[in-house]
């Protein structure tokens, strides 16, 4: 007898307590399992946005040799799709890389500054911040802006664009009319690359051409 009116107190017990708690509680576990089940979902729409801009990027490269006018605009709507519907992908910093790319054998430099300045200000790794900082930098120099280029390039640190940024910074400063200094930084480059193990053949000609002035 006392066993059995132990149970019922205990079942009176549980009764009265979800009376009171048991609707919090299953609020509670809505919550969890919506949010779970919304970062499962909030993961596979990203996934799933980076394939869709994949696509669209691998798109573009197959028309990187584009001939016919009608090629051109469509990969020219392809960079734009990039950049518009899929804004938070890397992708849409690489089809940035390329119109600035075309805007320079444009000639339309200004273009080129306002495409390479937005992917380095939304670099989503510091690989991509870098080499739009050097590119913009040589775009500079190509519109006379040397001072510019030499603030856009003083940074401490330069990740594996080292040899880029000196390079850069020794053009700048040649246009200024500084030849050692810009001797200096090409050396500096230069030391970079035989570092790195590369070659720039291009650098070396900088390098031969100031060594030869003097």
């Amino acid at each position: 007898m006392t066993d059995m009116r132990t149970e019922e107190e205990q079942i009176e017990a549980i009764k009265t307590w979800w009376k009171e708690n048991g609707k919090q509680t299953v609020v509670a576990l809505v919550v969890v399992a919506g949010g779970w089940f919304g970062y499962q979902g909030y993961q596979g729409q990203q996934q799933a946005t980076a394939q869709a801009a994949s696509s669209v990027y691998q798109q573009v490269l197959q028309l990187e040799t584009a001939e016919t006018e009608e090629d051109k605009g469509r990969r020219e709507l392809l960079l734009d799709q990039l950049q518009k519907d899929y804004a938070s992908t890397v992708y849409a910093q690489f089809a940035g890389l390329i119109k600035a790319k075309d805007a320079v054998q444009a000639g339309d430099l200004d273009l080129a500054v306002t495409e390479l300045s937005m992917v380095k200000d939304n670099a989503s790794t510091d690989e991509l911040r870098h080499l739009a900082t050097v590119r913009l930098a040589r775009v500079l120099v190509s519109q006379e802006k040397s001072d510019e280029a030499l603030a856009l390039l003083a940074v401490e640190e330069t990740g594996a664009f080292g040899a880029e940024y000196f390079e850069a910074k020794g053009d700048a400063l040649q246009q200024k009319g500084e030849q050692d200094a810009a001797r200096d930084a090409y050396t500096q480059a230069m030391a970079e690359t035989q570092r790195l193990g590369t070659n720039n053949p291009v650098l070396k000609m900088k390098l031969d051409d100031l060594a030869v002035a003097n």
